[in-house]
């Protein structure tokens, strides 16, 4: 039967897959996006045009990675706690703060990247509608804190 307890296993399991994958990105993902573009988009793959893109990328993926890992690393700091039933805590507001503004941070960058190669803009949408979300689940668990807080002061 499933329940919580898989489900934050599940999690942690992903973060760290994803970790592993955006380790190897930070190596081959030039080389994906060079085979990408001229196998699927028509590049000539020696070309000024897929030059100019690979900088594009470069220039914008991995500052994005920067802050990808940063993400990855207070998600799976959130989920053991989390895991170790430490849920309501200040510590746990911080990772959810630092979490979004990853995400407001990797919009901005997309974004900027976005206005030199179009599909760069909806890595930028997402990642500033996700950083949104995430403040607001970021307030909603500051207030069960401070709410947590007081209760325990009540006798």
């Amino acid at each position: 039967m499933w329940n919580s307890k898989k489900s934050v296993y599940l999690s942690i399991v992903v973060c760290f897959t994803l970790s592993v994958i955006l380790l190897a990105l930070l190596f081959v993902g030039p080389m994906l996006f060079r085979f990408y573009m001229t196998a699927f988009r028509g590049f000539e793959p020696e070309g000024e045009a897929l030059n100019r893109l690979l900088k594009i990328f470069g220039l914008t993926f991995y500052p994005s990675a920067v802050f990808a890992g940063v993400i990855l690393a207070s998600l799976l700091k959130l989920l053991f706690n989390i895991k170790a039933k430490a849920v309501f805590i200040l510590q746990n507001v911080r990772l959810l703060k630092i979490v979004s503004l990853g995400c407001f941070a990797i919009g901005i960058i997309t974004f900027v990247g976005g206005l030199f190669y179009l599909p760069f803009m909806f890595a930028a949408f997402a990642g500033g509608f996700t950083g949104l979300l995430l403040r607001a689940l970021k307030n909603v668990m500051q207030s069960a804190v401070e709410l947590r807080e007081e209760n325990d002061l009540t006798i």
